[in-house]
Order: structure tokens, then C-alpha cells, then sequence
């Protein structure tokens, strides 16, 4: 069978904006990533954490609606739930049948307690087998299939190439992280007897994001560094999950054998699971026992951003040099 017509050909097709094109990359990893049936039994568990705490709220207003008529039960759920300072003050605030405090003042505390407790507790723990689901074979299978000739061959830069990988992360994480912190908070408005507790409440959807975003950059940075230096993805794999383990090991260690919390607080930034909550413990403005230094842990993740990225964009571009 005869071929014809070989060479360059034009292209009739739509052409994507030079600003967009990162939105193809990142689209077919999204694609990719949700056929993963584990990823989608684990996305469906990282929401069950916030349902529960939407039918704490719905309690605590109902308590706040009838003075000192809190149950046992209800009391011992926020017991659980709630650690640390903050719970004396919002049990407290429930047992008064005026509230100790401004009512809004005790919303704002409690609100911000469970979206603590949905942080620390469920969220940065479901972001380490997602991310180590889906970020090791995004580059090392690139590098090991030569694929880099396939996207560096047409009008795509290194930016584009980093920004739609760290997309495809970025967009489940975003799933685990902010959305579900965000609804809840629409759940505590909507559950409020009066519209105006927004005015009161405005800065915890900000304070969210943020803390959505200490969640999300340094990590996704970290995980795409991990994939571009190796071409095995079970490699990359089990880098990630090391880091996290030795970590929380290196912390447990220091536990162990060390004085107060306050002794130990500079040892503990070990481990990369406890910085990302004590920061977000002072994020969300909930004071934190041993936390003296939170600006020590911020350095902490944004030098693990900046180098990241730094040896992201040199093992990209490595295909590029002659």
C-alpha cells in the first residue's frame, strides 16, 4: 500500500493559547490518575472526615439554640474531636447557658477547632497515599519512555511541562484539602441562625486556603522532585512514602527519649508531617502547645519548595543540553 503525502503537513485543528497549554498536560494526568481504583476509594474516605464534623456543627448549633441542654454524648464527641486549649474553652462556652464570651467569638473558636482537627487528623495523613499514588510515574515514566522528545518537540517549555504535572497533583489535593474545609465552613453558615456570623467568620475561608496551599506546594515540589530522579516509578514510590516514615520515626524517637515539648520543638521539624500541622495549627489561630517558632517551620517548607523546584527544573531541562 502506497504512502503519500510524507513531510510536514499543517495542522487544521483548534490551536490551544501559548497561556493554556499546561491544561493538556494536566489534563490527561488527571485522566490518568482517576483510573486508579485505590485513588478513588481514598478520595471518597478523605470526605468522610468532614461529613462527620458537618453533624457536629449541626449539634453545636442546636446546643447553642438551647442554652445548657448539650448531651452527654454530644459532649464526649467534642471531647474527641477536639483537643488541646481549645477544648475547655468551647465546652465551656456550651455549659454556660449564656456562652462565655460573645456567641460569635465561640463560633469562630469552635469553627476553627474542627477545621484544625479535620486537618491535622485526616487530611495531611490521606495526602501521602494520594500523592504517592499519583506523582511518581508522572516524570519518571516520561524520562524512562523518552516521551520528553514527544512534548519538547512541539512549542511547550519547561513551565508549561512543571506546571501541568504539578496540576494534576495540585487539583486532588485541592479535592482533599481546601474543598472540604471550605464546606464545612459553608455548613456552619447555613446551620447559623443569622447571615451575619459571616461577618464575623469571613477570615476562615482565607485561613483555609492558606493552609490548603502550606499543604500543597511544598509537597507537590517534593513528590515531582522524588519522580524526576529516577526513571522507575516503584523507586520514586518508595522514596515518598520514606521521607513521611522517617519523619514521624525521627519524631517518635525524640518523643521517647527527650524532656518537654518545648525542649524538643527545633528536633521535631525531623519530620515534615509535624511541621505542615504545627503550621497549620497557627495558621488557623488555635493556639498550639510547643509551637514557639512557627516562622522557623514556614522557612522550613519554603526552602523545601525553593530547592525542590530548583533541582525539578534542572532534571527537565537535562534532555535539552546537548
Amino acid at each position: 500500500m502506497p504512502i503519500h503525502s510524507l513531510g510536514y503537513r499543517k495542522w487544521s485543528g483548534p490551536l490551544e493559547s501559548r497561556s493554556s497549554r499546561w491544561k493538556v498536560i494536566a489534563g490527561v494526568g488527571i485522566r490518568r490518575a482517576w483510573q486508579n481504583m485505590w485513588l478513588r476509594r481514598i478520595m471518597f474516605f478523605a470526605w468522610v472526615p468532614g461529613v462527620v464534623m458537618g453533624f457536629l456543627i449541626f449539634g453545636y448549633e442546636r446546643a447553642a439554640e438551647h442554652g445548657n441542654s448539650t448531651t452527654f454524648m454530644f459532649q464526649n464527641l467534642l471531647k474527641i474531636f477536639i483537643q488541646g486549649p481549645s477544648q475547655d474553652a468551647v465546652l465551656s462556652g456550651l455549659a454556660n447557658p449564656e456562652f462565655s464570651g460573645s456567641v460569635h467569638e465561640q463560633r469562630h473558636l469552635f469553627w476553627s477547632s474542627l477545621l484544625l482537627t479535620l486537618f491535622q487528623r485526616s487530611q495531611v495523613m490521606m495526602l501521602i497515599p494520594v500523592v504517592g499514588m499519583i506523582a511518581p510515574p508522572l516524570i519518571s515514566q516520561d524520562m524512562r519512555s523518552r516521551a520528553f522528545l514527544l512534548y519538547f518537540s512541539r512549542p511547550i517549555s519547561r513551565m508549561h511541562y512543571i506546571l501541568g504535572k504539578a496540576a494534576t497533583v495540585a487539583l486532588y489535593l485541592l479535592l482533599i484539602s481546601f474543598l472540604p474545609g471550605f464546606l464545612l465552613y459553608c455548613t456552619g453558615v447555613l446551620l447559623s441562625p443569622d447571615i451575619s456570623i459571616v461577618l464575623y467568620t469571613w477570615d476562615l475561608p482565607l485561613r483555609v486556603l492558606v493552609v490548603s496551599a502550606v499543604m500543597i506546594i511544598p509537597t507537590t515540589a517534593l513528590a515531582l522532585m522524588i519522580s524526576s530522579l529516577t526513571t522507575e516509578s516503584r523507586f520514586a514510590s518508595f522514596a515518598w512514602f520514606s521521607v513521611w516514615i522517617f519523619g514521624l520515626f525521627a519524631n517518635w524517637v525524640i518523643a521517647s527519649f527527650s524532656g518537654p515539648v518545648t525542649d524538643r520543638s527545633p528536633l521535631e521539624m525531623l519530620s515534615l508531617y509535624h511541621v505542615i500541622r504545627d503550621v497549620q495549627g497557627w495558621l488557623l489561630d488555635v493556639n498550639q502547645e510547643g509551637v514557639d517558632d512557627p516562622g522557623s517551620r514556614l522557612v522550613l517548607l519554603l526552602m523545601l519548595t525553593v530547592v525542590s523546584l530548583a533541582v525539578l527544573f534542572r532534571r527537565v531541562s537535562a534532555p535539552m543540553r546537548v
